[in-house]
């Protein structure tokens, strides 16, 4: 018999064995370390006890709490909605109608290939907390995937006539590409990675004796007193380190969008990307709300670019996280021509403002008055080496402010709007007038006497500020952009 999902089941059952692993992989870290510290300071005699107590308990613990949270939930799909119920002593019930499921993200790491399941989350504008996240085999996936598609339809046909969906075409993303377009980022992105395991291992001295941390902290003294002392070990040591940044850059970005696919028609997106853990998202034409386009001088000049797609944001920042972000050959072309339409380049500006001086006085000053300071703590300290670092980016903030300032601008077409921003690298920001929910104007005291001001501009899931705009100009732009979204 097909499942049609119309009585309520539970997830598969080797939903149960992958939420056991993930609670194993998350207990396993803070209890070895316990572990380990209790059989240093224990006598040989209790170490085999400590041992086969500690794996008792990073084995029953996960295992107790995954029978927990999958036994309690079922789902089904009722009317068009997808109706999970969850809960322990009180069985909660959440509805998600099928048509405002804003996208479908999966995720198929390691666990979930050699099971042949996938993670499904159903994303809406609703909190992390009301989403409906499903483990599932691939059949049941497909079978589900089916039944959505097929309510979704008829949820649409329902409210109004639809339009005849063109056929699906796929498009591979060549790793050559993406390698190169990820060289062409701002490799000092690879920092936030190096910061973390930085973190991670000055969190665990804490766990060590005091002679051992202090042991450490000579060590690491002495090797950067070495290096101020000798111009060429600096530079060698700075080498190495930009080095390990390229590396642990290049693989977070081949980690995730390892041989990317989409599949599209005229009305949804389906991505495919990941090495180690297979994602997908899937992106309804009617639920982007701003395509931006950033391109730098290395990406100008090879035929790059970094596109991303910008969905709703629900009440949680980390949302951002799930906007699907293009590295390789520039396609930006494609996506407009398929989000705003065929001649979209053909819309003449009508009604365009740049921004003024003071968004390079806003960039510069307190940035440079922070850096100076700092310049000035570490002359004092006589650290006269490292405080060449805030003098630098000293150099360096000028003509970067200058470039906030010419690359800040509106223009407004027939049908949409493009919002410029950025500074090294331009960022071209396309929005549909129905997606503007919010156009404001912001006022500073200084306004009367420069006669500018800030023009803000909200979607469901960006929000952009264009400064030091005449208020005449920002005037007419917001009365033009609240016209045009209503």
């Amino acid at each position: 018999m097909t499942n049609d999902f119309s009585q309520p089941q539970r997830m598969s059952p080797g939903a149960l064995f992958i939420i056991f692993t993930k609670l194993f992989m998350k207990s396993l870290a803070p209890l070895s370390i316990a572990g380990v510290y209790d059989i240093i300071t224990s006598s040989s005699g209790d170490i085999w006890k400590f041992i086969l107590l500690i794996m008792a308990v990073c084995v029953t613990v996960p295992f107790v709490w995954a029978l927990i949270s999958y036994l309690p939930k079922k789902f089904y799909i009722k009317d068009g909605n997808l109706v999970f119920i969850h809960g322990i002593i009180d069985h909660e019930s959440t509805i998600v109608p099928l048509d405002r499921v804003h996208s479908l993200r999966t995720e198929k790491g390691i666990w979930f290939r050699l099971l042949d399941m996938r993670g499904i989350i159903f994303d809406t504008l609703a909190t992390r907390k009301e989403e409906i996240e499903l483990i599932l085999d691939e059949y049941e996936w497909k079978r589900l995937l089916e039944v959505i598609d097929r309510d979704g339809k008829q949820c649409e046909a329902s409210q109004t006539a639809t339009e005849e969906t063109e056929s699906t075409h796929t498009v591979c993303y060549p790793t050559k590409n993406l390698v190169l377009a990820a060289l062409c980022q701002n490799h000092l992105k690879g920092m936030a990675v190096m910061g973390s395991i930085f973190a991670v291992v000055f969190g665990n001295l804490q766990d060590l004796s005091k002679e051992a941390t202090d042991t450490a902290a000579g060590v690491l003294d002495s090797f950067f007193d070495s290096l101020i002392d000798s111009p060429l070990r600096l530079v060698v040591f700075l080498a190495i380190a930009y080095l390990a940044i390229l590396v642990m850059w290049l693989g977070k970005v081949l980690l995730r969008y390892y041989d990317t696919s989409l599949i599209y028609d005229n009305k949804l997106l389906t991505f495919s990307y990941g090495l180690l853990t297979r994602a997908s998202s899937r992106f309804f034409f009617d639920r982007i709300c701003t395509i931006s386009i950033k391109r730098n001088f290395l990406e100008k000049k090879f035929g790059f670019s970094t596109l991303m797609l910008r969905q709703a944001l629900n009440a949680r920042a980390e949302k951002e996280d799930d906007n699907m972000k293009l590295y390789g050959s520039d396609c930006s072309d494609f996506f407009l021509r398929w989000w705003l339409g065929e001649d979209y380049e053909k819309e003449e500006d009508f009604v365009s403002a740049r921004s003024g001086k003071g968004v390079f006085y806003r960039y510069v000053i307190l940035r440079a008055l922070v850096a100076l300071g700092i310049a000035i703590g570490l002359i004092c300290s006589e650290l006269y080496a490292w405080s060449l670092l805030p003098l630098i980016y000293l150099v360096v903030l000028f003509p970067k402010g200058l470039l906030a300032m010419r690359h800040s601008r509106i223009e407004l077409k027939k049908t949409y709007c493009i919002v410029h921003n950025g500074s090294f690298a331009e960022t071209a920001n396309y929005i549909k007038y129905s997606d503007i929910e919010v156009a404001g104007i912001f006022r500073s005291p200084l306004t009367r006497r420069t006669h500018r001001a800030s023009l803000v501009l909200s979607t469901s899931g960006t929000a952009f500020t264009i400064r030091s705009l005449r208020v005449s100009e920002a005037n007419i732009i917001r009365e033009y952009l609240l016209l045009k979204s209503e």
